[in-house]
């Protein structure tokens, strides 16, 4: 698969929007974004994700994830999909307002048939995917966050029992990471340290932070810092809500720490960020 650089023709920052055919690929791992989405527009593929096949027909769905292990092992000479490729700044806002079930539910279930979300629906996503890298400007990217999150929204309607038969066959590690994250978005607010969040799951912040990396690719801090600056972000799109109330509600010293911290992860200034939204 091409590599974000390489398919970057949506005009939006983070997200390249593309179709591939997958001629040169066949037989080879894929190298992935962070996120990858991918819908079947003509022919069919046998693929092979994390060991497990899929048969990706017309209008069918794939979920991947930059640690997947993909293979396309055979495919129709008339394949081709289309392709949204997410780095991680993105896909951490896409996530944000996303239930904390679906990504251990993706994480096993990464294929969805046609059938079960509807290739009315798939169409008509595509189709406004497309009218807003075409025709918006000012608020492309709040709208394709928006966009994204209602495909994965969509996913947790269509798909009965999300988790379901999913959370009994995980490992202990496994469990534990996933627990982390669900720890993450209820303290993110008031903790930022790793040692509170390896408390309250009986290990060592070292052992914590070799589970995340382990199956996050990302250090314990690296994701509480992540989900603290989307809190800041969803709280600056408050145009009545002060620098100082914010900071207060986050549990920062001063308004001024806060805007360091917040340049230091995304390297804009609070202010700077508000007008952008403006």
């Amino acid at each position: 698969m091409k590599t974000l650089s390489q398919l970057s023709d949506s005009g939006i920052e983070d997200l390249a929007i593309g179709l591939n055919r997958f001629d040169a690929q066949v037989g080879r791992p894929l190298a992935l974004a962070y996120v990858v989405v991918l819908i079947c527009r003509e022919g069919s593929a046998e693929w092979e994700v994390n060991f497990k096949p899929h048969r990706m027909k017309k209008n069918d769905l794939l979920v991947l994830a930059e640690d997947s292990i993909v293979l396309i092992k055979r495919k129709s000479d008339d394949f081709s999909c289309a392709c949204y490729l997410m780095n991680r700044s993105i896909a951490a806002e896409v996530a944000h307002a996303l239930p904390n079930s679906l990504f251990s539910f993706l994480s096993r279930s990464p294929f969805f048939a046609a059938e079960t979300l509807s290739p009315q629906y798939s169409r008509a996503w595509e189709s406004q995917a497309a009218l807003i890298h075409e025709q918006c400007v000012t608020y492309q990217r709040t709208m394709i966050v928006n966009h994204v999150q209602n495909l994965f929204l969509w996913i947790c309607e269509k798909t009965d029992g999300l988790g379901a038969g999913t959370r009994n066959d995980f490992s202990r590690s496994e469990a534990v990471c996933w627990k982390f994250w669900e720890l993450i978005s209820v303290h993110c607010v008031q903790q930022r340290g790793v040692a509170f969040y390896a408390g309250l799951l009986h290990i060592t912040p070292y052992y914590l932070s070799q589970l995340s990396r382990r199956f996050f690719n990302d250090a314990p801090k690296t994701l509480i810092d992540r989900q603290v600056v989307l809190e800041i972000k969803k709280r600056l799109s408050q145009p009545r809500k002060s620098v100082q109330q914010i900071a207060e509600e986050l549990h920062f010293a001063d308004a001024s720490y806060l805007g360091k911290f917040f340049k230091r992860h995304t390297g804009m200034g609070l202010t700077d960020y508000r007008k952008g939204r403006a």
